[in-house]
């Protein structure tokens, strides 16, 4: 499926994003190492949706941004962006990184949201788990924190070790250690506002996740009405990457059956 690449500025800051597919606007927003890359998940929904697809500030190459400090800095610059792309109402799909920023926008906007689709989402602080630190990792120890089939991590791997290359690395752990850092990997004030998410809401996870197990995915249930939990029995913390055949067909389901069509 051909796909157009596409730069645009969103209240002063440079946006670079991925388009593809036709149908109603679905706007996915990317984990750390994820952005820039059109792979076989966002290929299958764009068989159902029109996709929207943009690298965060600082991520993939994109231009950092200085203002941005806080995720719900995050938060506030997609729905600039919606308002760029002249899209009222989209069907929000995020993994990770991107499902704690698609889950403060669920709380602010909620009326700007068909659906929510949440894949192994960080953000919030579960009892009894610390996330593991990322930053303090060697790659062999991410990919097994991460990967549930260390062969799924080549979707992800830098295309060369050249000096371009590792400064675009280096510019994207500056991006997101601002955001996640401290505390590490979640907003203090999240988990309580959950409750106000009033649209229909699938959490998509791996059953082998070692960021953000299944104690996780049973705290979001519980804070988010009504949400509705699918487990994908073959995946880490990435099912978009590892499953993303029946990540993609559990995600048209949810989206065509239960999104909000007014």
């Amino acid at each position: 499926m051909e796909t157009q690449s596409r730069e645009l500025a969103v209240r002063g800051t440079p946006v670079r994003l991925l388009t593809g597919g036709a149908g109603p606007p679905l706007l996915f927003l990317h984990g750390a190492g994820g952005g820039g890359r059109w792979l076989p998940f966002q290929e299958r929904l764009a068989e159902r949706f029109s996709v929207h697809f943009p690298n965060h500030p600082g991520h993939a190459g994109a231009p950092a941004a200085e203002w941005i400090e806080h995720i719900s800095d995050l938060a506030f610059h997609y729905l600039d962006l919606l308002d760029t792309l002249g899209l009222e109402r989209v069907h929000l799909v995020g993994a990770s990184f991107g499902g704690w920023i698609a889950a403060e926008i669920a709380v602010m906007a909620g009326s700007r949201l068909s659906s929510l689709v949440l894949i192994d989402p960080v953000g919030i602080k579960v009892e009894g788990w610390i996330y593991p630190f990322l930053f303090g990792m060697e790659l062999p120890q991410i990919v097994a924190t991460i990967f549930h089939d260390p062969m799924a991590a080549l979707a992800l791997a830098p295309p060369d070790t050249s000096i371009d290359t590792l400064a675009i690395l280096y510019r994207q752990s500056t991006a997101l250690a601002r955001v996640e850092w401290n505390p590490y990997l979640y907003n203090p004030l999240l988990r309580r506002r959950l409750a106000r998410i009033t649209t229909p809401t699938l959490l998509c996870w791996g059953a082998h996740d070692r960021l953000a197990p299944l104690v996780c995915a049973e705290a979001w249930r519980k804070e988010i009405p009504d949400a509705v939990l699918r487990v994908f029995e073959e995946s880490g913390h990435v099912p978009h990457l590892e499953e993303p055949e029946a990540l993609a067909a559990a995600v048209i389901e949810f989206c065509t059956t239960r999104g909000r069509t007014r």
